[in-house]
């Protein structure tokens, strides 16, 4: 399989870089890249090599859920939104240099899933049968989650969105994907949970859980990409680029 596109050591990624990638697109650097999600969540050093300029997006993800038929979509639609403010933004802040790439991330976390249900298999879940979590409210709300998801299994999805420049209008491009993980919890005695809310680790998180951290004491298996639970599918985010590299010539030489 032909190598994937990665920064190189000697480049750093900055939205003001004049440089411009040279193709053959699957070995050329991204020189230029923003992006809009808690990366720093990924332990350092990353394992994908990325050292992009973090951009936090202005969106206010407030889209309506009932509004999708798949919820699914959900994360992608909010990932869409976060990407497309920030390229917009980046290209009015410096219109000659627009940055070669911008990847958002928007990940959340459903409910009951229930067992042996493989990725496909919850495309027919009605939307009641899953319970979304974001990040919890307060304190009592994460011990809500917390009680919710001990001892089952819930799913994780994230929507992955990447903008990049084009020669006809809008002026950009954007793809998606989304990928789905399910997290299996320890049957957690409830001291244990409630040390873990009082820790306030799960605060800013989406299902009020930090896998990567000390959250992880709480899960006992995951089936799909452990990265994606993190907040970043890596392994589908790569196979993206390097799809878009065979269907679009001019990916990362504009």
């Amino acid at each position: 399989m032909p190598s994937i596109p990665r920064p190189s050591a000697s480049s750093k990624a900055s939205a003001s870089s004049s440089h411009r990638p040279v193709h053959d697109a699957r070995t050329s650097s991204i020189h230029s890249y923003a992006l809009s999600f808690q990366f720093q969540h990924l332990p350092p050093p990353s394992p994908q090599g990325l050292a992009p300029d973090i951009v936090p997006s202005t969106f206010a993800e407030d889209l309506p859920v009932d509004a999708f038929e798949d919820i699914h979509e959900y994360p992608v639609a909010t990932a869409n939104h976060k990407a497309v403010e920030v390229y917009e933004r980046l290209v009015r802040e410096d219109e000659e240099n627009p940055p070669d790439l911008v990847i958002a991330a928007d990940t959340v976390v459903l409910t009951h899933a229930p067992p042996g249900t493989s990725q496909t298999g919850f495309d027919s879940l009605p939307m009641a049968a899953q319970e979304l979590l974001e990040k919890p409210s307060s304190k009592e709300d994460n011990m809500r989650m917390l009680l919710d998801l001990n001892g089952g299994i819930c799913e994780v999805v994230t929507g992955v969105v990447v903008v990049y420049p084009i020669l006809t209008a809008p002026g950009y491009m954007t793809r998606s994907i989304d990928e789905r993980s399910l997290v299996y919890f320890a049957d957690n005695p409830r001291e244990i949970l409630e040390a873990y809310v009082e820790s306030g680790e799960g605060r800013d998180v989406a299902g009020g859980f930090a896998i990567q951290q000390r959250g992880g004491i709480l899960v006992r298996k995951v089936d799909g990409d452990y990265n994606n639970v993190v907040g970043f599918p890596a392994a589908s985010f790569f196979r993206l680029l390097d799809l878009i590299v065979d269907e679009d010539s001019d990916f990362l030489s504009i």
